[in-house]
């Protein structure tokens, strides 16, 4: 019984692992195409949490002003392997997790949502489109 409890984590520890893999992959891939004009916005978010749908929205209204804008948004209360993408993430851009949402743009790191968040976004996907700024998923602080 030991022997099976332990097979069934190894081979869930796998499935994660393989699928958190196939995310990154995903993002390679898309990250290949002809993108070095537009911005790519990571968006980590939570069903049910007031600030990410305000930050939806108001990203939302940001690709209709900025066409070049490229919104990459991850659920990760009920999707394990976003939750990993997140962790990788946070993790390289050296900022501790307290929360949602989380948005990763150029080289910034944000935990929250309010006025100032929505400022500090827009001010970077500005810079990002004057000068080419890395898909966050390889950005290393």
């Amino acid at each position: 019984m030991k022997f099976l409890k332990l097979n069934i984590l190894h081979i869930l520890f796998i499935l994660i692992f393989s699928i958190t893999l196939l995310l990154i992959n995903s993002a390679i891939a898309e990250n290949k195409k002809d993108n070095k004009k537009s911005v790519i916005i990571y968006l980590f978010w939570k069903e049910g949490c007031p600030y990410c749908e305000k930050e939806k929205e108001f990203l939302s209204s940001l690709k209709k002003k900025y066409p070049k804008l490229e919104i990459r948004d991850y659920e990760v209360l009920s999707n394990i392997a976003s939750r990993e993408l997140l962790m990788t993430m946070s993790k390289s851009y050296g900022i501790n997790l307290s929360g949602v949402p989380v948005t990763f743009v150029g080289d910034k790191g944000i935990v929250g949502f309010d006025s100032d968040v929505a400022n500090q976004i827009e001010d970077t996907i500005k810079t990002c489109l004057k000068k080419v700024c890395p898909d966050p998923l390889f950005y290393k602080k």
